[in-house]
């Protein structure tokens, strides 16, 4: 049965995590697909090159939100209480430790949803919004840290892609010092994978010095 479960989650995880906002606000409020403009990605940052910080922010909560959602779906399935949606387990705690697994299994599926939308041709973001909402509710300290670590790197290299490349990288380490569960770590370490691979242009990019920046302080 719980396979079952589990499977019946992996499917309306990918579903919800196909509802790319970036494609979908675009297209409602400016009547154009996002991923014909800028860098032709679809996600916040080519959001707020194109139309400014006001819809990169609305598409980052609605990425972040329809990862939550799936979660929240699982637990109804799971029949979990959502008090433990944002409760933080302890180390030692191994029924909390499984929920921690099956947020992350949801925010896995939810993930590959987003980078490759189902409704949108299989044409999606790089999946770091989503991941950002999978990583709030396994446990928000850490997202909190990435979240700093992020902002420093993005305000001195004017790169948010690099920023996104270290977080990434960081994230399977933090879970590792405050779970220190080799399951768990190595459940992270594939939301490393993702986002290495899917910024694998920017990287390329980052090497040779010809990333594009980001202006902060950009109106549109």
């Amino acid at each position: 049965m719980t396979g079952l479960k589990l499977a019946l989650i992996s499917v309306i995880s990918y579903l919800l995590g196909s509802l790319n906002f970036s494609i979908i606000f675009s297209k409602f409020f400016a009547k154009q697909d996002i991923r014909k403009s800028g860098s032709g990605n679809a996600g916040a940052t080519n959001m707020l090159r194109t139309y400014g910080k006001k819809f990169a922010a609305i598409t980052i909560a609605g990425d972040v939100i329809k990862v939550a959602a799936a979660i929240a779906v699982a637990f109804l399935i799971l029949d979990i209480p959502f008090e433990y949606l944002f409760k933080i387990p302890q180390k030692a705690d191994g029924y909390m430790l499984n929920i921690v697994l099956y947020k992350i299994f949801a925010g896995f599926f939810s993930v590959l949803g987003h980078i490759f939308p189902l409704y949108f041709g299989f044409r999606g973001g790089k999946g770091v919004a989503a991941c950002t909402g999978m990583v709030i509710l396994v446990d928000w300290r850490i997202a909190l840290i990435l979240f700093a670590v992020f902002v420093v790197v993005v305000a001195l290299s004017k790169w948010i892609s690099l920023g996104s490349i270290i977080i990434a990288v960081l994230y399977p380490v933090l879970i590792f010092i405050f779970f220190r569960n080799l399951t768990v770590t190595l459940t992270a370490l594939l939301f490393t994978v993702i986002v290495i691979i899917a910024h694998r242009s920017n990287i390329k990019r980052i090497l040779n010095g010809t990333e594009n920046k980001i202006e902060l302080n950009h109106k549109k």
